[in-house]
């Protein structure tokens, strides 16, 4: 007779969820390359100031357990940079993988390719589309592929807590819970 873990050692097909685990390195290190990074690629930011929660996604980078990143918060703290430059280039130096973002309201089928990542910069701006009388919700998509997949989930939003409950289904908000959140409280670097 066959048993459970004959199964387990047998069945191809059936492979347990297993997300990325990334330890991009020592934390000295990695807020190092956090601040040239962000130095960097935001010119629009006369001097660097480092908030607080910069820490909580420096210590992610530094080992992300397995887990997503959403970025919360009003405009002008950062989120965007992090998430489209910063990031990426701490992740291109020290794993040598690529990470591209796409802004929510561009965003159309998951490219369903072998990237670890799905990352959506924006999330609460793009369109529910209408395929037919068929409405598509791409970020619902998207974040519901990256839990299916087990890819890790980047995500950036101005919405708050509040607001992505009266937004999202219960379905969509419970793929976000494998995210670690970093809300990003501070005054607009914009002048």
């Amino acid at each position: 007779m066959r048993t459970i873990e004959d199964t387990f050692k047998n069945a191809d097909f059936l492979q347990p969820k297993v997300y990325n685990r990334y330890k991009l390195g020592v934390r000295e290190e990695i807020k190092e390359m956090f601040i040239k990074s962000f130095e960097y690629y935001d010119r629009t930011v006369d001097k660097y100031e480092h908030l607080p929660s910069y820490d909580e996604i420096i210590d992610w980078m530094v080992d992300t357990k397995g887990r997503g990143l959403m970025l919360m918060g009003e405009c002008g703290l950062g989120k965007s940079t992090i998430l489209n430059f910063v990031i990426p280039a701490i992740f291109r130096t020290k794993t040598n993988k690529i990470l591209r973002s796409v802004p929510a309201k561009e965003l159309g089928a998951v490219d369903r390719n072998k990237a670890p990542f799905i990352i959506i910069d924006d999330l609460g701006t793009e369109s529910i589309k209408n395929d037919y009388g068929t409405k598509i919700d791409a970020v619902a998509d998207a974040i519901s592929y990256a839990e299916d997949s087990s890819k890790t989930l980047l995500i950036t939003t101005n919405l708050t807590p509040k607001a992505l409950k009266e937004r999202y289904d219960e379905r969509t908000l419970d793929r976000l819970r494998k995210c670690k959140v970093v809300i990003i409280k501070g005054k607009s670097f914009r002048n």
